[in-house]
């Protein structure tokens, strides 16, 4: 077997990661929440060039990242933001999402992501764009994610929600939604921007509406 060459080592050692290197580039941007205010010191990682950075007081930033690299953002108090960034992004304004609970909005300030006025004035002016469901197209799919327990089924023809295992003496295995309040046997008019809550109803609750709470019953509240 031939030895292997000084030069070829070197070109190995030093040429290609260079190459590899050159397919890095500089991308910048801005995290906000309800769309309008910076957020600070969030660490934004690329998941393929494995590099991290902090936002500015401004909220900015600039990352290298690999080519088809992926944004990733995973803060205690804010929604877990994930992104697949194009050939043709440069600049970049991501709105996160402040978890909707009074917990998580006091060390949201507490901890220096944003100032306690403007989180008072998004909670009352701009409170649609830190909605949680407002990711979703489809309610059921907001249903889902609520409730991790939950299953999209289709019955007679219609899209439903399936708390517990098939069964019931209605033949029937959905679970009553209600809209605020009033029963809605289909719920794809609801925009799942305007949720702003969906619980499971307890046992005790779910037995006022008859047979009709036999299979669970879930409460949908809008803005």
């Amino acid at each position: 077997m031939k030895k292997i060459t000084q030069p070829f080592l070197l070109f190995v050692f030093l040429i290609i990661p260079l190459l590899s290197l050159g397919q890095n580039r500089q991308l910048s941007g801005t995290v906000v929440a309800f769309d309008k205010f910076p957020i600070k010191n969030v660490t934004i990682r690329a998941k393929k060039a494995k590099t991290e950075i902090k936002t500015d007081d401004k909220g900015q930033f600039t990352i290298t990242i690999a080519k088809k690299d992926v944004l990733q953002i995973s803060e205690s108090v804010f929604l877990d933001y994930s992104q697949k960034v194009s050939d043709k992004d440069d600049n970049l304004r991501i709105n996160l999402i402040i978890r909707n609970n009074d917990r998580d909005m006091e060390k949201a300030v507490n901890e220096g992501f944003i100032k306690q006025e403007d989180l008072n004035y998004g909670l009352e002016n701009l409170w649609i764009y830190n909605n949680e469901f407002s990711q979703f197209s489809d309610t059921y799919e907001a249903i889902r994610y609520a409730l991790p327990e939950s299953t999209i089924i289709i019955e007679n023809g219609q899209k439903g929600i399936q708390l517990r295992g098939p069964k019931t003496v209605t033949g029937q295995n959905a679970a009553l939604i209600l809209v605020n309040g009033v029963i809605a046997d289909d719920v794809t008019f609801v925009i799942p921007s305007t949720i702003t809550s969906i619980r499971k109803l307890t046992s005790q609750q779910a037995s006022l509406f008859g047979a009709r709470g036999g299979n669970g019953v879930i409460s949908i509240e809008t803005k």
